[in-house]
């Protein structure tokens, strides 16, 4: 590891136990946490129920125009689960949010390697993986649903997966999405860009055979952010990112007090996410979601951080 990865490193543990020793100022409120904005909205949360789509303390419709995907298939309403991680494109109007696109976004698909109560895909640790939807058994080859943190993804679902490439889905860095060393003779993504890499996971090595980049490449009228995940460290201000996303933070953005919690930020977004909320959540799935269950701020259970 090189000196400033150390560095970075060493101020992310800093300004954790700081975080952890001081309170955050934390208000409630019941405001929309949009606060009123109208336009092209992207959300990238896990999937908590249905009748809407129920994601990151929002209700989003669905109409018939509604696309759904998978980095595999394109298909309906079928393919959709709780604990799915989603990326939205969607329209906020006065009467509400509604999805023109949803993509399943799996982290990982690969062989399941357990080791006592250890467990990776494609070299990646699953932080947490017991208490994730589904589950599989080791030498099985899974769907990992889940966010990243800076030591690996903690999977929200885990589902069987039918064979074809492998996948791994995150912040592109260095050669790497976290813990996976890619190697590929096609055209590498920008650091700090969102990719998602198909291939073969061998001995060290993810072998790509294509790159799939940008979480909204198709998007031309992106306005605003709602993004669930956890912060890793960065060299550039404001010194952090959301872990896998793929999307900086404006540089005034003050994050400290969020420290390694779990959140929902909402934001504008203009070529930099300007979040101005962080919603703090539990981490396991079935807390997350009964306290998400009323939506943001309904019944004054959800605190939030104005950042």
């Amino acid at each position: 590891m090189n000196r400033s990865r150390r560095q970075a490193l060493a101020l992310f543990g800093s300004t954790f136990l700081s975080a952890c020793g001081a309170p955050a100022i934390v208000t409630r409120d019941k405001n929309d946490p949009f606060e009123g904005g109208i336009g092209g909205t992207g959300i990238v949360g896990t999937l908590n129920g249905f009748g809407s789509l129920l994601i990151n303390g929002i209700t989003v419709e669905l109409d018939t125009g509604t696309a759904i995907t998978t980095p595999y298939e394109a298909g309906g309403r079928d393919l959709l689960a709780p604990g799915h991680v989603l990326t939205l494109s969607a329209r906020k109007t006065n009467a509400g949010v509604t999805a023109r696109s949803v993509s399943i976004d799996y982290a990982l698909v690969g062989r399941l390697h357990r080791t006592g109560s250890a467990a990776t895909v494609n070299g990646v640790p699953l932080i947490g993986w017991h208490a994730a939807l589904g589950h599989g058994a080791s030498g099985q080859r899974v769907a990992v649903s889940g966010v990243w943190t800076s030591s690996g993804v903690r999977p929200s679902r885990i589902d069987p997966a039918p064979g074809g490439l492998d996948l791994v889905a995150g912040t592109f860095d260095n050669g790497m999405i976290g813990q996976a060393r890619l190697e590929a003779a096609a055209p590498l993504p920008a650091d700090g860009s969102y990719a998602v890499a198909l291939g073969r996971a061998g001995q060290g090595v993810f072998t790509v055979e294509e790159f799939h980049t940008g979480r909204f490449a198709t998007v031309s009228d992106l306005d605003f952010l709602s993004v669930e995940g956890y912060l890793e460290p960065t060299r550039s201000a404001p010194g952090f990112r959301i872990a896998g996303l793929g999307h900086s933070f404006a540089r005034d953005v003050r994050l400290q007090s969020i420290g390694e919690r779990r959140a929902l930020y909402f934001g504008p977004y203009t070529g930099q996410f300007d979040a101005r909320r962080g919603y703090i959540v539990p981490d396991g799935f079935s807390s997350r979601r009964a306290a998400l269950s009323s939506g943001l701020g309904a019944d004054g259970t959800i605190p939030f951080v104005e950042i």
